[in-house]
């Protein structure tokens, strides 16, 4: 997770160092994401959602991670995918679609979008991580709480339904939802890691959503001449 982020803010670095307006845009953008998502709905709500559900999720983790761990539920091949998928490919995937559709647009718009949500959301996954060090029901660390592997594959459906609606976003939180009991099959996460994770990475995305997507100054790029153009949206 943590060379994931930093994979995703060298990009992002490489790619704003071409307009320092263009920088000061996005970290503005970015600071009304956050506050979007932590004050305002469906952010706030979802996260309140997630705070309550884990807290009652947590009386029946022993149970769920018993049943789990007995009945293996997923198949060795589609465990292993959901394992992959929630640590590497959803990242790559969402930011390598949204770039592309990036450029037949001319702007960066879904681009920033996708690549402010996961880092935002990556962040703040780790920092909870660190600040709560709940241990892992396999006792490997004290990195439990929340999941990151949810967390971060609830954000990619969120960006990818925000972005394409729910034809592309629907099967996107179900592979999220395999990456969740992937998670407990793995003995890897309690049943309450996963539910924040899945509010947590969902929150994000739809939070970030109001503050990229419904902003008014539309800034594109020139890929061919490396110009940026700023238009406005009527």
């Amino acid at each position: 997770m943590k060379g994931l982020i930093l994979s995703f803010f060298t990009l992002y670095s490489v790619l704003n160092a071409q307009s320092e307006g263009y920088f000061q845009r996005n970290i503005q953008l970015g600071w009304k994401g956050a506050k979007t998502t932590l004050f305002e709905k469906p952010g706030r709500s979802l996260l309140l959602a997630g705070g309550i559900g884990a807290i009652v999720a947590h009386q029946f983790d022993s149970d769920m991670q018993d049943w789990f761990l007995e009945n293996q539920p997923l198949p060795e091949s589609l465990n292993h995918f959901g394992d992959t998928y929630g640590n590497l490919y959803s990242g790559i995937i969402v930011l390598t679609t949204a770039a592309i559709t990036s450029r037949k647009k001319q702007s960066f718009r879904h681009f920033e979008y996708a690549f402010a949500t996961l880092g935002a959301n990556g962040v703040t996954t780790v920092l909870l991580k660190e600040i709560v060090r709940r241990e892992r029901p396999n006792g490997s660390n004290h990195r439990s709480f929340p999941s990151g592997h949810v967390s971060h594959s609830f954000a990619t459906a969120s960006i990818f339904k925000e972005l394409y609606g729910w034809k592309i976003g629907g099967p996107a939180f179900g592979i999220a939802t395999i990456v969740a009991m992937n998670r407990m099959q793995d003995n890897k996460h309690y049943f309450s890691d996963v539910v924040f994770g899945a509010s947590l990475g969902t929150a994000f995305g739809m939070g970030f959503s109001k503050a990229y997507l419904n902003e008014k100054m539309d800034l594109s790029f020139n890929w061919l001449k490396s110009e940026f153009q700023v238009s406005c949206l009527f």
